[in-house]
C-alpha cells in the first residue's frame, strides 16, 4: 500500500491511534481519521473506552507471560508505536525478552522502525498471510535478527486486528500449527455484548471504507479453538487479571473481550 493511497482517506492504524491517544489531534493521525473517531464518540460512546481497555489488557497479558517465562513476542498488526509497548513492558520484568512488530503499510513501517531498539524490531508483513509472518519472524529465514521459531513464541494480535483480517481463524490456525509451542494473546469486539455499540461502530467504519467485524462469543471461541485458554478464559478485557489493588469498573465498557491461550505444552 503506497503512501499516496494511505493519505487519501482514513486508515485503521491512524484511527486506532486517535482512539487510543489522550489528545487525538497529534502528528500521527489526520483530520480524516479524527472524523471517524468523532462519529464513534457521538454514536457509539462506549467504543473508545472498550478499545482502550483492550489495549491495556494486551500489555497486561504480555507482562504476565513475561513474568512466567515467555521471552519471545510477535505483535501482529501493531499499528503505530506508542509510549508504552509490548517490548517495554515485557523487558521490565524479563530483560532478555525480544519482540518483533509486524504490520503492512508504508507510513506504519516508517513509524515502526523509528521506535526500535536493539531488542525489538519492525518488519513489514501482511497480517493476513501466515507464511509471510512466519518467514518474517524466523531469524534463520529472514536473514535478520528475529525469533527462534523452535522455542515458544507469544503471538499478540494488535487491537482491532482480528476484526480486520479476512479469515482470522485460518491465520491463527496456520500459525499455531507451524509453531511447536507458544501463547496467544487476543482481543475482540463482541457482537452479542453491548450489541448496539458493536453494530454502530461497524457501521461507522464501513461508511469510511474500513472493515470492522464484531463477532459473537461463540464465533470468537471458534477462532481460538486451536489453543487452550488459560483462566479466566474469554472475559471482558478490563476484567482479565486486574491489578490486585483495583476492582473492575462497575458500568465500564464491556464491548471488548480478551483471552490468553497456549499450545504445545507450555503454561
Amino acid at each position: 500500500m503506497g503512501v499516496e493511497f494511505e493519505l487519501s482517506g482514513p486508515t485503521h492504524p491512524r484511527v486506532l491511534d486517535a482512539l487510543l491517544h489522550e489528545y487525538p489531534e497529534n502528528k500521527d493521525n489526520y483530520g480524516v481519521d479524527r472524523e471517524v473517531t468523532a462519529k464513534l464518540d457521538a454514536r457509539a460512546p462506549m467504543f473508545k473506552a472498550g478499545v482502550r481497555a483492550g489495549r491495556a489488557f494486551l500489555l497486561r497479558a504480555a507482562r504476565e507471560l513475561a513474568e512466567h517465562g515467555a521471552n519471545q513476542f510477535v505483535v501482529i498488526g501493531c499499528g503505530y508505536a506508542r509510549d508504552t509497548n509490548v517490548h517495554s513492558v515485557t523487558r521490565a520484568v524479563a530483560p532478555q525478552a525480544r519482540t518483533v512488530y509486524l504490520d503492512s503499510g508504508a507510513i506504519v513501517a516508517v513509524h515502526g522502525r523509528a521506535m526500535l531498539d536493539r531488542d525489538s524490531q519492525f518488519i513489514e508483513a501482511d497480517p493476513n498471510d501466515p507464511a509471510a509472518i512466519l518467514s518474517a519472524i524466523d531469524y534463520r529465514r529472514s536473514g535478520v535478527t528475529g525469533l527462534d521459531t523452535t522455542e515458544p513464541i507469544a503471538l499478540v494480535f494488535g487491537s482491532l486486528m482480528l476484526e480486520r483480517l479476512d479469515d482470522p481463524g485460518r491465520v491463527i490456525a496456520e500459525l499455531v500449527d507451524a509453531l511447536p509451542s507458544g501463547y496467544l494473546v487476543a482481543t475482540h469486539i463482541r457482537a452479542d455484548v453491548e450489541a448496539a455499540t458493536a453494530k454502530t461502530a461497524a457501521t461507522v467504519y464501513a461508511q469510511h471504507g474500513l472493515t470492522l467485524r464484531p463477532r459473537t462469543g461463540g464465533e470468537i471461541g471458534a477462532l481460538l479453538g486451536g489453543v487452550e485458554l488459560l483462566a479466566p478464559g474469554l472475559v471482558v478485557a478490563g476484567d482479565w487479571l486486574p491489578d490486585q489493588d483495583t476492582v473492575p469498573e462497575v458500568g465500564g465498557p464491556r464491548c471488548c473481550w480478551g483471552a490468553v491461550g497456549t499450545w504445545g505444552g507450555v503454561r
